[in-house]
């Protein structure tokens, strides 16, 4: 799978829970955060600086080894009080460590540079307008001779480098900051990010630029195939289909292979299906039992077939576990479309 991870940042209570639950966001230090409408009716996350020093986001992610080329695509919106960002304080910084580093630096007029950290190669500045979403896009190889640097802006390739990438002996991409104020703004600025995703050239699918992504959640709205788990109240998918993840209602089980699936609404109309690049499960969920093994095991049903996936240990504290993200219907291994993720249940079971 090439498409490693992505984030629209739907169903969490507050941009807290957004941050190190096993999505895009790993942490974030000197920032006030919160919700805000997203690009397409659903939630953004808006960041504003709390400290005197930047505002700053660190993204989750495991190490791509350098034998991959990364690729990193996020929207981004700034409000007008653009700040200046020097080459060590910059907008965005990808790469294998602070040295090894792809680059992003934003002037007080809104001009953008761009470019790897190799003498800081600087390409033609572009300027943003305040208060407009767009779409950036990094790709990037850490390499003496064959590294590779690409910048899209809303699907326009701006920068195409290869060459040395600050190559240095490092073995893996796994370092992404970035900053959304100065060492002497508090508070008087913002940035908001929506519809994130992380890929790598590995495989034959989600393997280069996907362009300008949307990533819509869905949430339960009916019994399933399956209720074998014991409801805190009402009806078992009313536990579990609120917009934003709450402890207060949930569905609980202790017997390995006891099963919960639900019914869905129909998915966006709007969306192309020759642009649906994935599905994932996600399941906010904890242990209860004294069992150390106990685990939780996401499923699609289509047809009369449940096809699992990778099981997943439980800790004693709630924490969002993500499935496995499918580029095809497991069904058929042809492409999704709205008609299949239509047709589909989705759902846990219980596993040791």
């Amino acid at each position: 799978m090439t498409l490693l991870k992505f984030d629209g940042f739907e169903g969490y209570t507050s941009p807290s829970n957004a941050v190190g639950k096993g999505g895009l966001i790993g942490s974030t230090s000197y920032s006030v955060w919160s919700y805000q409408t997203g690009r397409n009716g659903g939630k953004s996350l808006r960041f504003k600086s709390n400290n005197l020093f930047a505002g700053r986001l660190y993204l989750n992610f495991d190490s791509i080894p350098n034998t991959r080329t990364a690729i990193l695509g996020f929207a981004i919106r700034y409000s007008g009080a653009f700040q200046t960002q020097s080459d060590s304080n910059a907008v965005l910084s990808f790469g294998e460590s602070v040295s090894n580093r792809f680059l992003i630096t934003m002037d007080t007029s809104g001009n953008i540079n761009f470019g790897p950290w190799t003498n800081w190669h600087r390409y033609n500045t572009v300027k943003l307008e305040a208060g407009r979403w767009y779409y950036m896009e990094i790709k990037y190889k850490i390499h003496s001779s064959t590294g590779v640097a690409q910048f899209r802006l809303d699907e326009e390739l701006l920068m195409d480098f290869t060459g040395d990438t600050w190559y240095t002996g490092g073995t893996s991409i796994g370092w992404c900051e970035m900053r959304f104020a100065d060492n002497y703004q508090v508070g008087s600025d913002w940035a908001e990010l929506d519809d994130m995703y992380l890929a790598d050239t590995e495989g034959t699918e989600n393997n280069d630029f996907l362009g300008d992504v949307r990533i819509d959640t869905i949430h339960p709205n009916g019994a399933g195939n399956y209720t074998d788990l014991t409801p805190s109240a009402g009806a078992n998918y009313e536990c579990v289909d609120e917009t934003g993840y709450s402890s207060s209602d949930y569905v609980e089980g202790i017997d390995p292979g006891d099963k919960d699936s639900y019914a869905y609404p129909a998915v966006p109309t709007d969306l192309d299906d020759a642009a649906i690049f994935g599905v994932q499960i996600r399941q906010n969920c904890k242990r209860t039992a004294p069992s150390s093994n106990i685990k939780i095991d996401p499923f699609i049903r289509t047809g009369s077939t449940d096809y699992s996936q990778t099981a997943q240990s439980l800790s004693d504290s709630f924490t969002e576990k993500q499935g496995d993200i499918l580029a095809d219907d497991p069904s058929d291994s042809n492409a999704w479309t709205q008609a299949k993720i239509n047709a589909c249940e989705f759902g846990m079971e219980i596993g040791s």
